[in-house]
């Protein structure tokens, strides 16, 4: 115990000394003297003056030094506009529709997963892989780190050939470098020495030493050769591809790299492969889409032309061309003829009926008279040959009953006039047989027309049938010749106005050499004095209460 410390004399009873009980606060017992207050435990921690000094100052000194020896990494960022299809094809139908209850949503998701999907494409081995062996990032320069481009070339000739270890090229006096390699397994076949413009092989990468190198350059370039799945870790580090917050379309790309050239070319290659292949793929989707609709659209006018030409066949050989009017039509010929048949039936039973009578009351032509009632007959009165006939035998009778006045029967012009009655009462009677053949003949052709009408009309609903799936083929296959030759002008339209979906707002360049990403100086700096001042708080306070009591 010291005497700049006579309150430990006080408040710290001795080893020995019986522990002294005070009453506490709060109601909960007592507390002994000889524990340590948080005001003795915070004078302790503050008369550890040098430790805290030394320490805080220590980690702000290593925190600061290596703020300003570490290697600077800089970032190159672009933004990429990326148009989902769904918004391409829906134009501003998309937009209208997004009023709807429920479809905004939907819409909305949509593009949010083509949007996704379009990064994923981005984050891609294939987009990846393309960027790696175009910039043959399989080689990295450690030292100098700042500028791959001017200490060397890289070209990778086999992408399938990998290698990983380190190369170390120190500068000669007459300017030539020599070669050393490590950690190769197997070793590679390099040249003991390479002099600027040279080439090496390593891996399947030709390394060229810059021409620039000549006049002078760095003592020593050290290369670290990297395998792809490591080059792909580094990327998964350095490179960063989302989406901009806010709903918005943009795509932001962004890498770091010790070398502010190589991190734009990076960006540059990523964002250029990407539209390429979006673009290229998005092109041939619509060639192949307007060369499958041209196949499809000649296809289906063939299968129409054999369809109308099936049907025109049909027709001519049929006859049939409506269906529907035509069968009307063929019922009512067939009723109109059925009752001209009925008709002629009616009449011919009927003048069969009145020649019967007449052959009675003739008597075998004893009674020729009789004959006159077939002019009677109602169809035969009309008949003009029946008319006069008739006309002469009024007249011949006048005449007779005339010369019946002044004759007798047995004159001879009285006995001409009465034989000249008979012949044309006989002529009259041979009328009715005639006319009645002639009804049979009429009856039997009309019998007929109705059978071969009837006939057609029973064969009429088969070929009505085939008639109508004909037309059906061709309406359906003239319906989708149609909605195909829509679908492939709208293509053929598309191709010929077809505009890149993937535009870049911010094209990458490098970072400027006063404005690195990491380390950031003043920020080190305040960190270090930070995490100095609270590392030194705790060494003193876990001195303090751990120290021997006294």
């Amino acid at each position: 115990m010291t005497a700049t410390e006579p309150h430990d004399a006080t408040e710290r009873p001795a080893v020995d000394t019986p522990a002294a009980y005070t009453p506490g606060w709060g109601g909960r017992g007592m507390v002994r003297r000889d524990e340590q207050t948080l005001r003795d435990l915070l004078r302790g921690v503050a008369r550890r003056r040098v430790l805290l000094a030394s320490v805080s100052l220590g980690v702000l000194a290593a925190v600061s030094a290596w703020a300003f020896v570490a290697t600077p990494r800089y970032r190159s960022d672009a933004r990429l506009r990326i148009e989902t299809k769904t918004q391409s094809s829906l134009g501003g139908l998309a937009d209208q529709a997004t009023s709807l209850p429920g479809a905004g949503g939907l819409i909305g998701g949509f593009t949010r997963d083509e949007l996704e999907t379009e990064i994923g494409v981005l984050r891609s081995d294939r987009i990846a892989d393309a960027m790696v062996d175009s910039l043959a990032l399989g080689i990295r320069v450690t030292s100098p780190a700042a500028s791959r481009a001017s200490v060397l070339v890289a070209h990778v000739v086999d992408p399938a050939v990998d290698a990983d270890g380190k190369i170390t090229l120190t500068r000669q006096a007459d300017g030539r470098y020599h070669v050393e390699q490590e950690k190769f397994d197997p070793a590679l076949n390099l040249p003991p020495t390479i002099a600027p413009g040279d080439s090496i092989l390593v891996g399947g990468t030709s390394v060229v030493l810059s021409p620039r190198l000549r006049p002078g350059g760095p003592a020593a370039i050290k290369l670290r050769v990297l395998p792809r799945y490591e080059v792909h870790k580094l990327l998964e580090k350095r490179l960063l591809i989302g989406r901009q917050e806010g709903g918005s379309r943009l795509v932001e790309v962004s890498f770091e790299d010790p070398d502010r050239a190589l991190a734009a070319q990076v960006v540059s290659r990523i964002v250029t492969e990407f539209v390429t292949y979006t673009n290229g793929t998005e092109q041939a989707d619509d060639t192949t889409e307007v060369v499958k609709l041209r196949q499809q659209v000649d296809g289906t006018s063939r299968r129409l032309n054999s369809a109308e030409s099936a049907l025109r066949v049909f027709e001519e050989q049929s006859r049939l061309i409506a269906p529907e009017e035509q069968a009307s039509a063929q019922v009512k010929r067939i009723s109109t003829i059925s009752g001209h048949v009925d008709a002629i039936t009616v009449e011919r039973n009927a003048l069969q009926r009145v020649l019967t009578l007449i052959e009675q009351r003739a008597r075998g032509g004893a009674d020729v008279a009789a004959y006159r009632q077939l002019a009677t007959f109602p169809s035969l009165i009309t008949n003009r040959a029946i008319q006069d006939l008739l006309q002469s035998l009024v007249d011949l009778e006048n005449k007779r009953s005339a010369l019946g006045v002044r004759r007798t029967d047995a004159n001879d012009e009285y006995k001409q006039l009465t034989d000249r009655i008979g012949e044309i009462e006989r002529q009259l009677y041979q009328l009715g047989p005639q006319y009645l053949e002639s009804l049979d003949q009429q009856l039997a052709t009309t019998v007929r027309t109705v059978t071969a009408l009837a006939d057609t009309l029973d064969a009429m609903p088969a070929a009505a049938m085939q008639y109508g799936r004909l037309v059906r083929d061709r309406t359906v296959l003239e319906a989708a010749y149609i909605a195909l030759q829509k679908q492939l002008k709208q293509a053929e339209l598309r191709e010929v106005l077809r505009t890149n979906r993937v535009r870049v707002v911010d094209a990458p360049r490098p970072a400027n050499p006063d404005d690195p990403v990491f380390p950031r100086k003043a920020v080190m700096i305040a960190l270090g004095a930070i995490l100095g001042l609270a590392l030194a708080l705790a060494l003193a306070l876990f001195a303090e209460l751990w120290r021997e009591p006294a």
